[in-house]
């Protein structure tokens, strides 16, 4: 991580998220440091940098921006956080203990503004700009990721499920591949509106119930005031602190309608994502991974030609589809946290279940 943190950093065009990525890879070091002093010589020998998975990222950061460069090394870094938090409760060494109890609390807390500025002390209210800097540390890339991922996935599922229909009711070539291309578009066109429908409907509700959340702190601020509090004093704290944390709140409008709407409503503007871009993500993921079992059956009708029964085509289709399967599944391992080749047969045995069940559906209808 520190290496990847490090490559982020040199291809960061903003100066503030270039001295808190170089931040986090000074971090990530130190606890490398602290592993390897623990294991000793074999530690230290193991040592390496990241190169590929560095590189990759850095490349991502340049083409498509830091943002989802970032909700990638995230998701990873996360699968660490999991496996730090199992071995506390599972590694008896006492000095694996304690290097444990030294990087896990930075681990979890190593996005804060003291772990970014090194200042221990630094402790206030997020004002306007640093909502802006957090926004644009988050960059809400992981949405995006993991609905690329999902895209991608449903449109080859789709696409192989009515190319193997369609393949098992005819061996015509040009109806085969019509009827790819369709559930292709298809799949693509719906993915989209529905993403759009979905983040805009649930936009408007916070929207609304920010509005509506906004006006009662106009029309009865005493009142949200002391809701405010009532509800700091249920998470254990004494009447003077909930008093003194909901008075600094209230000093800024935004913060206290925010902070309101998070802790009252359950609501955070960071969960809305924009409804176009959703929109163009899934559909553009979809049409993409639709696009894949379709390439797969003309390139078996290239190389084995015409005069081949339709069924070979097919197979191929299915073998080059079932290679992105395995793919897409390993790359759902950074969110799930389960392991790399155990989702790439997850979804690899979906896909196939799919095709040989459309495929026989296809075999009743044989023309």
């Amino acid at each position: 991580m520190a290496g990847i943190y490090q490559a982020l950093a040199d291809v960061a065009a903003d100066a503030h998220i270039k001295r808190r990525l170089t931040s986090l890879a000074e971090t990530e070091k130190r606890h490398a440091d602290a592993w390897a002093a623990l294991l000793g010589p074999e530690g230290k020998a193991a040592n390496h940098e990241p190169r590929i998975a560095a590189r990759l990222l850095a490349t991502l950061a340049r083409v498509a921006g830091i943002g989802p460069a970032l909700a990638l090394a995230g998701a990873a870094e996360g699968q660490v956080v999991r496996s730090y938090l199992n071995q506390v409760s599972t590694v008896e060494d006492q000095r694996a203990q304690g290097v444990l109890r030294k990087v896990l609390p930075e681990e979890l807390d190593h996005q804060s503004p003291e772990d970014v500025t090194g200042d221990p002390t630094t402790s206030k209210l997020p004002s306007s700009s640093d909502d802006d800097e957090e926004e644009e540390w988050h960059g809400s890339g992981i949405e995006s990721i993991r609905n690329v991922i999902y895209g991608v996935n449903d449109g080859l599922t789709a696409t192989l499920g009515v190319l193997a229909g369609v393949g098992g009711a005819t061996v015509n070539p040009r109806v085969v591949l019509i009827g790819g291309l369709s559930a292709m578009v298809a799949s693509g066109v719906s993915m989209a509106g529905g993403a759009y429908l979905a983040s805009k409907s649930q936009r408007e509700v916070f929207e609304g119930q920010l509005a509506r959340e906004a006006a009662e702190i106009e029309a009865m601020p005493d009142l949200e005031r002391a809701e405010l509090v009532r509800i700091y004093r249920s998470k254990g704290l004494t009447p003077g602190e909930a008093a003194t944390i909901v008075g600094r709140i209230t000093q800024d409008k935004k913060v206290w309608l925010e902070t309101q709407a998070r802790e009252e409503l359950g609501l955070d503007r960071t969960h809305f994502e924009d409804p176009v871009r959703e929109g163009l993500v899934a559909g553009i993921s979809t049409l993409i991974g639709g696009a894949i079992p379709v390439a797969g059956y003309l390139l078996g009708r290239f190389l084995l030609g015409a005069a081949v029964n339709g069924l070979a085509a097919l197979v191929i289709a299915f073998a080059v589809s079932a290679g992105f399967l395995f793919a897409i599944g390993s790359a759902r391992s950074f969110f799930t946290g389960k392991g790399g080749v155990r989702s790439g047969v997850e979804m690899l045995a979906v896909g196939s279940l799919v095709a040989a069940l459309t495929y026989g559906v296809g075999l009743l209808f044989r023309v």
